[in-house]
């Protein structure tokens, strides 16, 4: 997940450096342009979005799975009614 900076300046630099980058990924490709290459960024690009994919899937089934856990709101109360009882070194 992209997390974009919180000031009018951070979002210019992030915007800027990706646009440099990507400017710098094509002129590489297109300088050493071959199948090879080209094959190279193809997977790349499957396996990122891919990954991506995967991580959306997998975070949306644990958001699902825990929606209907206890929060440790509801388990605190049961955990001091049964912090009364606890027995003592004595044995009492």
């Amino acid at each position: 997940m992209v997390h974009w900076p919180k000031t009018v300046g951070g979002n210019a630099l992030a915007l800027l450096l990706t646009v440099v980058v990507v400017a710098t990924v094509v002129q590489g490709a297109i300088a050493l342009s071959g199948p090879f290459i080209w094959g190279s960024l193809t997977v790349i690009a499957f396996t990122s979005i891919a990954v991506v994919v995967w991580y959306r899937r997998a975070q949306a089934a644990s958001d699902l799975a825990l929606a209907d856990a206890p929060s440790f709101a509801d388990v605190l109360p049961h955990w001091n009614d049964h912090s009364d009882r606890v027995p003592t070194a004595s044995g009492s």
